[in-house]
């Protein structure tokens, strides 16, 4: 859900070893005792907070005027609303980026169901709910599974098969890295219409990616741990106001206090690497950064916590050439479609709702998240994940493609007036987790002795979320206090 970032936790895999370095050297790094830190992110945020508490001082760069990374938000210009850039989902078993709301003293700007409930609806207006009872789990879906209007008794039945196939499988064996979550639901008797409008109703939005598209040890994952681990881990929730509200402005004003230095609005465009192979498959280290605005910013240690492809495009040639990062650069981009659209009037009651055979997946009514059920017209959101179809398409051609289809889904969006269309594309959303994707993703310790990775992008065992984003900035925290220690 673009995601609306829902995750689960996975099996971690293991990168091949580094390779060699180049016989280079330069200028020795300037010397320093903070950790410069690239990309106010989730993950930039989490990292420094970790490090603070380790008694290190921060600098923080970052290339806009506020944090918070792929989570903002920005004031529509034709209706001075503030807009998030796409919808963004939690889930129960997101306990670190929880932790992470509760330290920033803003988790009750978040909602958490108390009891996981998902209306989907066809497009001829028939409803089913995916809800959780007081059954114990993995039993307490079932009540509501049975009713599922959208999939057959024959559908069921083979849906049920699959479910225990699916707890009881061993996702972190190796072959399963290899092939296709859609491979492994039709080796294990899934029909067509069950995969998708039950089996990719929860993958797609989770993992921004078909079920045709990703590995099944992901797909598994996301099954494993947000349906079927406990009763409340797939409980939905999201920001009931706008991001930069709910996360960007809170850590700011965290960091300042905390003393971290924050340097906003200035954009990294290099890094100077001093290139003196070491021992350990060590290739030297990073000097400085080069900041467009001309400064030189001088580090200890550094941590990037930009996208892989911004970091990739930053280093020297010699370095990005080397095989630990080449590897990185096979991670592949998935893209996802936003559309807010403010109606004269309500159309739609629910806060949100699912959407099988249908482009617009996911719809969310922001009046009512944000407590504001009526207030005279009604801002709706829609989410489409792996928004191929879509991405290279004009604005101008999309607008009314939608707006039919929300007129379609729901009868009152027909009658009512639309008083402005907003579209966010994102072609860079999310990385892909293909078949192979986790053996690319790489651990924070690289082949420069004092550059640490950050990014939901690295091994966390978790798919492109918040939640692995937090997890990764920790991850990366950790390994450069171990090296400091060393």
């Amino acid at each position: 859900m673009g995601n609306q970032h829902v995750a689960a936790a996975g099996a971690r895999t293991t990168p091949p070893a580094i390779a060699g370095c180049p016989e280079m050297s330069s200028a020795a790094p300037g010397s320093a005792s903070d950790v410069v830190i690239l990309g106010g992110g989730i993950a930039g945020i989490a990292a420094a907070l970790e490090l603070l508490d380790a008694g290190r001082s921060v600098t923080l760069v970052e290339s806009r005027n506020f944090l918070g990374g792929r989570a903002f938000s920005f004031t529509d210009t034709n209706t001075g609303v503030a807009l998030d850039n796409g919808q963004h989902v939690i889930v129960g078993c997101c306990a670190e980026f929880i932790a992470f709301l509760d330290r920033l003293g803003v988790r009750d700007r978040w909602f958490l169901q108390e009891r996981l409930r998902i209306p989907v609806f066809s497009r001829n207006g028939k409803r089913g709910d995916l809800a959780a009872s007081r059954l114990p789990s993995p039993l307490h879906l079932l009540p509501s599974f049975l009713a599922y209007p959208h999939l057959s008794l024959s559908d069921k039945l083979r849906a049920l098969w699959g479910m225990a196939r699916a707890r009881f499988t061993n996702r972190d064996a190796l072959e399963l890295e290899d092939v296709t979550f859609y491979q492994w639901l039709r080796g294990n008797g899934q029909p067509e219409r069950a995969i998708n409008n039950l089996w990719n109703l929860v993958v797609e939005p989770t993992l921004n990616d078909n079920v045709r598209e990703v590995s099944a040890a992901m797909g598994l994952m996301i099954v494993q741990e947000g349906m079927l681990s406990s009763v409340s881990s797939g409980n939905l929730g999201y920001a009931r106001g706008d991001l930069l509200a709910s996360i960007g402005e809170p850590a700011r004003r965290m960091l300042e206090e905390r003393g971290a230095t924050l340097l906003l609005g200035d954009a990294v465009r290099g890094l100077e690497v001093s290139l003196e192979p070491k021992g350990g498959g060590e290739c030297g280290s990073v000097a400085a950064v080069e900041l467009a605005s001309g400064r030189r910013v001088v580090g200890g240690e550094f941590v990037s916590a930009l996208p892989f492809s911004a970091l990739l495009r930053l280093l020297p040639p010699e370095v990005a050439g080397l095989e630990f990062f080449t590897r990185i650069g096979r991670l592949e981009w998935s893209p996802i479609l936003n559309v807010h659209v403010q109606y004269d009037r309500p159309v739609m009651d629910l806060p949100f709702c699912a959407l099988v055979d249908s482009p617009l997946q996911w719809v969310f009514n922001r009046n009512a998240i944000a407590g504001d059920p009526t207030g005279g017209g009604q801002l709706v959101t829609i989410s489409v994940s792996a928004a191929w179809d879509f991405i290279g398409l004009p604005r101008e051609e999309l607008a009314p493609m939608f707006l039919a289809e929300m007129a379609a889904a729901f009868p009152a969006a027909g009658e009512a007036s639309v008083l402005n269309v907003t579209v966010v594309k994102q072609r860079e959303a999310t990385f892909r987790c293909l078949p192979g994707a986790g053996r690319l993703r790489p651990d924070p310790v690289t082949p420069l002795s004092n550059l640490f990775l950050a990014g939901e992008w690295t091994n966390t065992g978790w798919p492109s979320t918040m939640e692995g984003a937090v997890r990764s900035g920790q991850q990366a925290a950790r390994a450069v206090s171990r090296k400091s220690r060393l």
